[in-house]
């Protein structure tokens, strides 16, 4: 059977991650080869992100013989540039998560989703991770009355179930945050905030360790299965293994036909400024925090190792254009929430792709009997992905009980060929709607 004979990247990146900050601050490589022969292994891994490597560490935990093929290198996409936040929860709240799944296993999933960032902070004490880790808290802000109504939901649902969760209120939003825009706020404690690229090359540094085979520069250009086996086809080798899991999320090809359509890909930008002021240091985020809204066009922000505001949006197209005209609304952004913060000395300017599903939950789907795929994170991929490794490596073991997601049948989002336009239309309506009820 032939899954696909040929992958053609629906998005080419042109924002490489040593343009980054945190491509420029995060070390070196692992010293790894591409794929050139063709190998065999227990399970062979599709991209070497949170997802795959957390997917592969967990695996050769248990004595499997994992293989990873990764079209850049670790961390190359999503995992090494989004904003470092470990974020509890899924973006439904427990309450929601048991009217669709049933009270028991919505409890079940609640509490697993709600513990993702421990499986981040024991892989970190594991394997003994440099990344910069701060379990200082998350916090959710509140624009106006409609933000105010999730973070109350989020404070009291979460409240109910034991969980360490308050409400903020303007005084304290204005010495924990360091800003007046906003009206209300949540702070909740599970969270915490890492330097994501240091943190992916240390996952994959862990599976080095573990005897994962990583190899970079090897895009994967089709999936097979020859009678016996699944055979991955790189452009100058193949992986032939029992188990295949496709951990590709945001930038998702079309190597399996209509995976890509499961999800809305989404662009994202990233400021970064030089370090802040003595004044501005004690100011924003004090403690350090990792912080965002509940904007329908969502920011968020925090601060790094070396006193560098890092903050996030929307851009302004949905090519990755390193312009700074094609930051211009997380300019106005950051100077309507952060007016003090000069942003002349905002010196690093880079992009990626957020994978957003319909339901508001990633997905496992079972593409094949041993073919596995974990995606659609929805800008939680810190916390979720390495947690969703977790579950798709006791999926390939026969392990997976009931206490998270289930598998489900790969969904097609509407008017998939129209995402472009339809991605635009949807940007505007949320930029009015954020301006009619915040």
């Amino acid at each position: 059977m032939t899954v696909s004979a040929k992958s053609d990247a629906w998005y080419q990146s042109s924002c490489h991650i040593k343009t980054s900050l945190w491509g420029k601050t995060a070390g070196d490589l692992p010293e790894l080869e591409p794929l050139t022969s063709d190998v065999s292994a227990d399970v062979a891994v599709i991209g070497a992100g949170f997802c795959g490597l957390s997917s592969a560490l967990h695996l050769a935990e248990q004595g499997v013989d994992v293989a990873i093929v990764e079209a850049h290198e670790p961390g190359w996409g999503a995992s090494g540039r989004n904003g470092g936040q470990v974020i509890p929860g899924l973006k439904i709240l427990p309450d929601e998560m048991v009217a669709r799944y049933g009270k028991e296993r919505g409890e079940r999933i609640a509490e697993t989703a709600g513990g993702a960032p421990q499986v981040v902070y024991d892989l970190i004490e594991n394997y003994g991770i440099e990344c910069d880790l701060r379990r200082t808290g998350w916090i959710q802000l509140a624009k106006g009355p409609a933000g105010r109504v999730t973070t109350d939901a989020h404070v009291a649902q979460w409240g109910s179930r034991g969980v360490v969760t308050r409400t903020l209120d303007r005084g304290e939003i204005e010495t924990k945050v360091g800003t007046s825009a906003y009206a209300s706020a949540l702070m909740d404690e599970r969270g915490g905030n890492l330097h994501p690229l240091k943190y992916a090359r240390g996952l994959a540094k862990a599976c080095l360790s573990q005897g994962v085979r990583i190899f970079p520069q090897s895009p994967a250009v089709s999936v097979e299965h020859d009678g016996a086996h699944w055979v991955v086809k790189t452009e100058q080798g193949q992986v032939n293994a029992q188990t295949v899991i496709v951990c590709t999320n945001g930038y998702t090809g079309s190597m399996l036909p209509g995976l890509s359509d499961s999800i809305v890909p989404v662009l994202t930008g990233v400021l970064a400024t030089d370090p802040l002021s003595d004044n501005l240091k004690r100011k924003i985020l004090p403690k350090r925090q990792g912080a965002a809204d509940t904007r329908r066009l969502l920011s968020w922000f925090g601060i790094d190792s070396q006193d560098r505001l890092i903050f996030g949006s929307r851009i302004n197209s949905q090519q990755e254009l390193i312009d700074e005209a094609n930051f211009g609304f997380g300019f106005r952004r950051m100077r309507e929430i952060f007016p003090e913060v000069d942003t002349s000395r905002v010196n690093h300017l880079w992009t990626g792709r957020v994978a957003l599903t319909l339901d508001h939950v990633p997905h496992i789907h079972k593409l094949g009997d041993g073919l596995y795929s974990g995606l659609g994170f929805n800008g939680r991929g810190v916390a979720m992905a390495s947690m969703f490794g977790k579950v798709l490596a006791a999926h390939c073991l026969g392990k997976a009980g009931e206490d998270f997601l289930p598998v489900t049948p790969m969904p097609k989002v509407p008017f998939s060929r129209f995402r472009g336009q339809g991605l635009a239309v949807a940007l505007t309506w949320k930029r009015l709607m954020d301006a009619v009820r915040p």
